[in-house]
Protein backbone atom coordinates (compact mmCIF):
# COMPACT_ATOMS: atom_id res chain seq x y z
CA UNK A 1 0.00 0.00 0.00
CA UNK A 2 1.33 3.28 -1.21
CA UNK A 3 1.93 5.32 2.38
CA UNK A 4 1.41 8.49 0.26
CA UNK A 5 -1.79 7.26 -0.38
CA UNK A 6 -2.28 6.44 3.02
CA UNK A 7 -1.26 9.36 5.11
CA UNK A 8 -3.70 11.49 2.59
CA UNK A 9 -6.46 10.28 4.69
CA UNK A 10 -5.11 11.73 7.72
CA UNK A 11 -6.08 14.88 7.89
CA UNK A 12 -4.22 15.56 11.16
CA UNK A 13 -0.88 14.29 10.02
CA UNK A 14 0.55 17.50 9.04
CA UNK A 15 0.62 18.75 12.70
CA UNK A 16 2.27 16.14 14.13
CA UNK A 17 5.70 16.49 15.58
CA UNK A 18 8.52 14.14 14.70
CA UNK A 19 8.14 11.77 17.89
CA UNK A 20 4.01 10.78 16.43
CA UNK A 21 5.48 10.52 12.79
CA UNK A 22 7.79 8.37 13.56
CA UNK A 23 5.75 5.70 15.19
CA UNK A 24 3.28 6.14 12.56
CA UNK A 25 5.85 4.83 10.11
CA UNK A 26 6.83 2.61 12.59
CA UNK A 27 3.60 1.15 12.13
CA UNK A 28 3.19 1.66 8.95
CA UNK A 29 6.09 -0.41 8.53
CA UNK A 30 4.61 -3.47 10.46
CA UNK A 31 1.08 -3.43 9.50
CA UNK A 32 1.47 -2.49 6.08
CA UNK A 33 4.75 -3.24 4.73
CA UNK A 34 5.05 -6.63 6.69
CA UNK A 35 8.07 -5.85 8.50
CA UNK A 36 8.85 -7.10 12.01
CA UNK A 37 11.82 -5.10 12.39
CA UNK A 38 13.11 -1.60 11.57
CA UNK A 39 16.00 0.26 11.72
CA UNK A 40 16.71 4.15 11.20
CA UNK A 41 17.31 3.60 7.09
CA UNK A 42 13.73 2.74 7.28
CA UNK A 43 12.00 5.57 8.72
CA UNK A 44 14.26 7.96 6.61
CA UNK A 45 13.03 6.18 3.63
CA UNK A 46 9.04 7.09 5.02
CA UNK A 47 10.15 10.93 5.07
CA UNK A 48 11.86 11.12 2.02
CA UNK A 49 9.08 9.01 0.34
CA UNK A 50 6.53 12.04 1.43
CA UNK A 51 8.97 14.47 1.10
CA UNK A 52 9.16 15.71 4.71
CA UNK A 53 11.98 17.49 6.81
CA UNK A 54 13.87 14.60 8.79
CA UNK A 55 14.88 15.24 12.10
CA UNK A 56 18.49 15.20 12.94
CA UNK A 57 19.00 12.27 14.50
CA UNK A 58 16.45 9.37 14.37
CA UNK A 59 18.31 7.75 17.06
CA UNK A 60 17.65 10.20 19.69
CA UNK A 61 13.85 9.94 19.25
CA UNK A 62 14.23 5.98 18.62
CA UNK A 63 15.28 6.55 22.38
CA UNK A 64 13.28 8.51 23.75
CA UNK A 65 10.18 5.80 22.93
CA UNK A 66 12.07 3.26 24.24
CA UNK A 67 12.54 5.42 27.67
CA UNK A 68 9.12 6.07 28.04
CA UNK A 69 7.42 4.29 30.60
CA UNK A 70 5.52 2.20 29.62
CA UNK A 71 8.00 2.09 26.94
CA UNK A 72 6.85 2.39 23.35
CA UNK A 73 9.71 0.82 21.19
CA UNK A 74 11.82 -2.17 21.91
CA UNK A 75 14.88 -3.45 20.49
CA UNK A 76 16.68 -6.88 20.02
CA UNK A 77 19.26 -7.72 17.82
CA UNK A 78 17.77 -7.56 14.63
CA UNK A 79 16.61 -4.29 15.21
CA UNK A 80 13.80 -2.28 16.64
CA UNK A 81 9.43 -3.07 17.13
CA UNK A 82 7.34 -1.35 18.79
CA UNK A 83 5.80 -2.43 21.68
CA UNK A 84 2.67 -4.77 21.78
CA UNK A 85 0.15 -1.96 23.30
CA UNK A 86 1.29 0.76 21.07
CA UNK A 87 0.85 -1.44 17.78
CA UNK A 88 -3.07 -2.55 19.21
CA UNK A 89 -3.56 1.01 19.84
CA UNK A 90 -2.63 2.30 15.87
CA UNK A 91 -3.93 -0.85 14.92
CA UNK A 92 -7.89 0.27 15.88
CA UNK A 93 -7.30 3.96 14.53
CA UNK A 94 -5.49 3.32 11.11
CA UNK A 95 -5.66 -0.47 10.72
CA UNK A 96 -8.80 -1.07 8.75
CA UNK A 97 -9.80 2.55 7.14
CA UNK A 98 -8.55 1.11 3.47
CA UNK A 99 -11.62 2.50 2.65
CA UNK A 100 -10.94 6.12 3.81
CA UNK A 101 -8.19 6.09 1.58
CA UNK A 102 -10.47 5.00 -1.37
CA UNK A 103 -12.90 7.28 -0.73
CA UNK A 104 -10.49 10.27 0.28
CA UNK A 105 -8.38 9.48 -2.95
CA UNK A 106 -11.61 9.27 -5.23
CA UNK A 107 -13.12 12.88 -4.10
CA UNK A 108 -9.79 14.53 -4.49
CA UNK A 109 -9.25 12.58 -8.35
CA UNK A 110 -13.00 13.20 -9.75
CA UNK A 111 -13.05 17.26 -10.71
CA UNK A 112 -11.33 16.13 -13.46
CA UNK A 113 -13.79 13.82 -14.66
CA UNK A 114 -17.14 16.35 -13.77
CA UNK A 115 -17.15 19.12 -16.42
CA UNK A 116 -20.20 20.80 -14.88
CA UNK A 117 -18.95 24.15 -12.63
CA UNK A 118 -21.43 23.51 -10.17
CA UNK A 119 -20.67 19.64 -9.66
CA UNK A 120 -17.09 20.83 -9.11
CA UNK A 121 -18.69 23.36 -6.60
CA UNK A 122 -20.26 20.16 -4.50
CA UNK A 123 -17.73 18.43 -5.09
CA UNK A 124 -15.33 20.40 -3.20
CA UNK A 125 -17.53 20.93 -0.65
CA UNK A 126 -18.16 17.51 0.06
CA UNK A 127 -14.48 16.89 0.62
CA UNK A 128 -14.07 19.72 3.31
CA UNK A 129 -16.84 18.32 4.76
CA UNK A 130 -15.27 14.64 4.99
CA UNK A 131 -11.46 15.79 5.69
CA UNK A 132 -12.64 17.80 8.89
CA UNK A 133 -15.15 15.06 10.05
CA UNK A 134 -18.56 17.02 9.12
CA UNK A 135 -20.10 14.04 8.06
CA UNK A 136 -23.42 14.34 8.12
CA UNK A 137 -22.42 17.63 5.71
CA UNK A 138 -20.45 15.62 3.56
CA UNK A 139 -23.36 12.93 3.05
CA UNK A 140 -25.59 15.89 2.13
CA UNK A 141 -22.87 17.33 -0.37
CA UNK A 142 -22.47 14.07 -2.03
CA UNK A 143 -26.17 13.78 -2.38
CA UNK A 144 -26.58 17.43 -4.18
CA UNK A 145 -23.35 16.43 -6.55
CA UNK A 146 -25.12 13.05 -7.71
CA UNK A 147 -28.71 14.64 -7.92
CA UNK A 148 -26.99 17.63 -9.93
CA UNK A 149 -25.24 15.04 -11.98
CA UNK A 150 -28.61 13.74 -12.58
CA UNK A 151 -29.84 16.73 -13.72
CA UNK A 152 -27.31 17.68 -15.82
CA UNK A 153 -27.51 14.51 -18.08
CA UNK A 154 -31.71 14.73 -18.10
CA UNK A 155 -31.27 18.42 -19.64
CA UNK A 156 -28.39 17.45 -22.08
CA UNK A 157 -29.47 13.68 -23.11
CA UNK A 158 -33.26 13.11 -22.26
CA UNK A 159 -35.44 16.07 -21.21
CA UNK A 160 -37.86 14.77 -24.06
CA UNK A 161 -38.36 11.26 -22.52
CA UNK A 162 -38.65 13.18 -19.02
CA UNK A 163 -41.33 15.64 -20.37
CA UNK A 164 -43.41 13.05 -21.71
CA UNK A 165 -42.91 10.49 -18.37
CA UNK A 166 -44.28 13.25 -16.30
CA UNK A 167 -47.52 13.58 -16.65
CA UNK A 168 -47.80 9.74 -17.07
CA UNK A 169 -46.06 9.35 -13.58
CA UNK A 170 -47.41 12.38 -11.74
CA UNK A 171 -50.74 13.28 -13.09
CA UNK A 172 -52.20 15.55 -10.72
CA UNK A 173 -48.76 17.11 -9.75
CA UNK A 174 -48.76 17.86 -13.65
CA UNK A 175 -52.02 19.24 -14.05
CA UNK A 176 -51.07 21.55 -10.69
CA UNK A 177 -47.41 22.45 -11.27
CA UNK A 178 -46.58 26.49 -12.53
CA UNK A 179 -44.27 24.53 -15.05
CA UNK A 180 -45.36 21.84 -17.70
CA UNK A 181 -42.72 20.90 -19.20
CA UNK A 182 -39.31 21.03 -17.94
CA UNK A 183 -36.67 23.30 -20.01
CA UNK A 184 -34.03 24.44 -17.42
CA UNK A 185 -31.99 23.19 -13.91
CA UNK A 186 -34.71 25.48 -12.13
CA UNK A 187 -38.16 24.11 -13.01
CA UNK A 188 -37.37 20.70 -11.53
CA UNK A 189 -37.55 22.52 -8.12
CA UNK A 190 -41.54 21.90 -9.15
CA UNK A 191 -40.85 18.20 -8.16
CA UNK A 192 -39.79 16.09 -5.31
CA UNK A 193 -36.21 15.01 -5.24
CA UNK A 194 -37.42 11.45 -5.25
CA UNK A 195 -40.42 12.25 -7.55
CA UNK A 196 -37.67 13.12 -10.01
CA UNK A 197 -35.88 9.72 -9.92
CA UNK A 198 -38.95 8.26 -9.87
CA UNK A 199 -39.71 9.75 -13.48
CA UNK A 200 -36.26 8.66 -14.59
CA UNK A 201 -36.71 5.31 -13.29
CA UNK A 202 -40.02 5.04 -14.88
CA UNK A 203 -38.67 6.94 -18.33
CA UNK A 204 -35.99 4.21 -18.83
CA UNK A 205 -33.41 7.36 -17.80
CA UNK A 206 -31.82 5.28 -15.39
CA UNK A 207 -31.34 1.50 -14.76
CA UNK A 208 -33.33 0.23 -11.86
CA UNK A 209 -30.05 -0.66 -9.83
CA UNK A 210 -29.46 3.40 -10.27
CA UNK A 211 -32.71 3.75 -9.07
CA UNK A 212 -31.98 2.14 -5.82
CA UNK A 213 -28.74 3.32 -5.02
CA UNK A 214 -30.00 7.08 -5.62
CA UNK A 215 -33.16 5.65 -3.52
CA UNK A 216 -31.68 4.45 -0.44
CA UNK A 217 -29.26 7.30 -0.71
CA UNK A 218 -31.90 9.67 -0.74
CA UNK A 219 -33.39 8.33 2.45
CA UNK A 220 -29.76 8.78 4.48
CA UNK A 221 -29.80 12.33 2.88
CA UNK A 222 -32.54 13.07 4.60
CA UNK A 223 -31.39 11.69 7.84
CA UNK A 224 -28.40 13.02 7.53
CA UNK A 225 -30.04 16.83 7.16
CA UNK A 226 -32.75 16.60 9.55
CA UNK A 227 -32.26 16.69 13.77
CA UNK A 228 -32.31 12.95 14.76
CA UNK A 229 -30.56 11.06 17.51
CA UNK A 230 -29.23 8.39 14.91
CA UNK A 231 -25.63 8.58 14.85
CA UNK A 232 -23.97 9.00 11.47
CA UNK A 233 -20.12 8.62 11.50
CA UNK A 234 -17.11 8.19 9.21
CA UNK A 235 -18.13 4.57 7.95
CA UNK A 236 -21.79 5.93 7.34
CA UNK A 237 -20.02 8.50 5.29
CA UNK A 238 -17.53 6.82 3.53
CA UNK A 239 -20.56 4.01 2.45
CA UNK A 240 -23.13 6.77 0.97
CA UNK A 241 -20.33 8.85 -0.62
CA UNK A 242 -18.54 5.68 -2.59
CA UNK A 243 -21.84 4.47 -3.83
CA UNK A 244 -23.04 7.71 -4.67
CA UNK A 245 -19.85 8.63 -6.90
CA UNK A 246 -19.08 5.03 -8.46
CA UNK A 247 -22.86 3.90 -8.69
CA UNK A 248 -24.04 7.14 -9.97
CA UNK A 249 -21.90 10.63 -10.90
CA UNK A 250 -19.20 7.71 -12.48
CA UNK A 251 -22.06 5.57 -13.91
CA UNK A 252 -23.86 8.37 -15.82
CA UNK A 253 -22.01 9.84 -18.76
CA UNK A 254 -22.69 13.34 -19.24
Amino acid sequence: MDLAEFVLAISEFQNWNHTEKIRFFAWFLHSKRGKDRFVAADIRKCYEQLSLTEPANFHAFFKSLEGKKPKQLLRDGRGYYLEFSIRKSLDEKHGQRTITIQVTQMLAELPSKVPEVSEREFLQEALICYKHKAFRAAIVMTWNLAYDHLLSYILQHKLSDFNTQWPRSFARRHAQARVAVMGAREDFGELKESEVIAICKSAAIISADVYKVMDEKLDKRNSAAHPSVLHIGQIQAEGVIDDLVNNVVLKIHL
